[in-house]
């Protein structure tokens, strides 16, 4: 049964509800929620380009799959369970500018993770209430900066599913089937990994149920529960038995379990270490206190949901066949989740009203800091912008860049020569094109002109001079048109007769590469 929220036998319990635990109108909480959206997603539009690591990238994928593809790539559609960008911003964008329709998808993206936590709470625990809006802390966490934007619109899709699950467990069994099949295939694919956390929570709302019915010899009612949760993730299955697997290589490594409280503060690891540290401790010391007292009261439901999900945290690698960082992603949904799950009770108003202020001072704090940084990316991209706007038209643009590139930093800088294949219409070999992942391939011979040297060959070639990648580069780099060097450091690159500058930024340089006959 779902828990009711019964108030505790104190008195001081009893005496007065409190405003962020307590059941409160629908109305109420959905201002409160799409105020807080709104707030959130000031960052998004403050700069010409929200600075996520990735995020160059599948800007430029959208924009060919909008197109249809060119001389360059072609569009490939595959059952991938990573598509849901890929579906929705390209169709946007034939009504709107693609900058807009990229803005709109991360908007949506906070909306259901935010829409998913409310709907389970109110599913969960009976009652409307402001405290599951306290996902909004979790919106800008690292996993959003590296620009992991499909996998975090698949939890939004996967919370909203569980919330469904519940609300229809007494609905006729046709009705729940057809709703949670079409729940399974969004979630599936959103991100594979996405659906392999809506499975564990499935799994885990059933348990308590399916374990009473096995106690009480109930085998007619066990065999139907267990086949209508699992009738869901029949045609997933088959996907991934069939034509995804065969394309999804890869082997299987674990990084040092050292690393997992790290990754739990992942979903606070913004742009100031200390400060998201202490905002941290204050989480941690909220729940502790909370669930030290007692009054955390986690819906009952979704207790085994919570542990199995934290037992794929600790369990899983971080690399799976051609996934990578399993194990990074999961902690964003686990504290969703666990916001999503409780309902907690403080000892009277006044605490309750101290815990929000206190909240809302850290989570106005963190807001001014993304927002500081977002737009000194503005100026960043937007004079990196300029200069990429300067190549011809079809371009073939190489890329440079050292292997410390590929981390994370404040302004990333890595994969924004991608975005010249939707200003330039250019080709640009970094663009991501995996079998498994992308329905974008580069056509012949450019796809062998991208494999023939590596951004970090090129690297090495021009700014280290390693004769052995001067000689194995030498052989391509007269096909392009220009070259962009992109460092995560500042960097001066030497002398090079051969490249006439078109900007020269101490992290972001751009040449236009001579074809002159004296130069190699």
């Amino acid at each position: 049964m779902l828990q009711r929220n019964l108030p505790d036998a104190t008195p001081a319990a009893m005496a007065v509800p409190h405003p962020i635990a307590t059941s409160g109108s629908a109305v109420r909480v959905l201002i409160a929620g799409a105020a807080l959206l709104m707030l959130f997603s000031i960052p998004i539009f403050s700069t010409v380009l929200p600075p996520l690591f990735d995020y160059p990238n599948h800007l430029a994928r959208f924009w060919l799959l909008a197109a249809g593809g060119n001389e360059f790539y072609s569009v490939r559609w595959a059952p991938l369970p990573n598509l849901a960008g890929d579906l929705i911003v390209p169709a946007l964008a034939q009504v709107m500018p693609l900058d807009l329709a990229g803005k709109l998808f991360l908007v949506l993206l906070f909306a259901l993770i935010l829409g998913g936590a409310v709907s389970l709470n109110r599913i969960a625990t009976g009652g409307w209430r402001l405290w599951p809006l306290f996902a909004v802390a979790f919106l800008y966490n690292r996993e959003f900066l590296w620009g992991f934007i499909n996998y975090l619109f698949g939890i939004g899709v996967a919370l909203l599913g569980a919330a469904l699950w519940l609300r229809l467990e007494h609905a006729c069994a046709s009705r729940r089937l057809l709703a949670s099949l079409l729940v399974a295939l969004l979630c599936f694919f959103s991100h594979i990994a996405a659906f392999g956390l809506y499975g564990l929570m499935i799994l885990g709302i059933e348990m308590a149920p399916a374990f009473d019915e096995f106690r009480n010899r109930q085998w007619p009612a066990l065999a139907r529960r267990a086949a209508l949760s699992a009738a869901q993730f029949v045609l997933p299955a088959a996907i991934i038995l069939g034509s995804w697997s065969v394309v999804a290589t890869g082997g299987i490594s674990y990084a040092g379990f050292w690393r997992k409280p790290d990754l739990l503060f992942s979903v606070f690891d913004n742009y100031n270490r200390p400060f998201d540290i202490v905002c941290f401790a204050l989480l941690l010391v909220l729940f502790a206190a909370l669930a030290w007292r007692r009054r955390l009261h986690i819906a009952p439901r979704l207790v085994p949901a919570l542990a199995l999900v934290f037992a794929a945290f600790l369990l899983l690698p971080s690399q799976l066949l051609s996934g990578s960082g399993l194990d990074h992603r999961i902690p964003v949904a686990l504290f969703v989740l666990l916001v999503a799950s409780a309902a907690p009770r403080f000892p009277s108003r006044r605490t309750a009203m101290i815990a929000a202020a206190v909240a809302a001072v850290v989570l106005l704090a963190r807001f001014a800091v993304i927002e500081s940084v977002w737009l000194q990316a503005d100026r960043v991209y937007t004079a990196d912008f300029a200069a990429l706007d300067t190549l011809p038209h079809g371009a073939k643009l190489a890329v440079a860049y050292p292997a410390d590139a590929v981390n994370s930093t404040a302004v990333p800088e890595t994969h924004l020569p991608v975005l010249a294949v939707a200003r330039r219409a250019a080709f640009v070999p970094t663009l991501f094109a995996y079998p498994a992942q992308q329905p974008i391939a580069l056509n012949p011979p450019y796809d062998r002109l991208a494999a023939a040297a590596t951004p970090f060959e090129l690297w090495s070639a021009f700014m280290t001079g390693d004769d052995t990648a001067k000689e194995h580069v030498s052989k391509v780099v007269g096909e392009y048109d220009a070259i962009v060097f992109v460092g995560r450091k500042p960097f001066a690159l030497p002398e090079q007769p051969c490249l006439w500058p078109l900007l020269l930024r101490s992290t972001f340089q751009l040449f236009a590469l001579s074809h002159a006959e004296a130069c190699p």
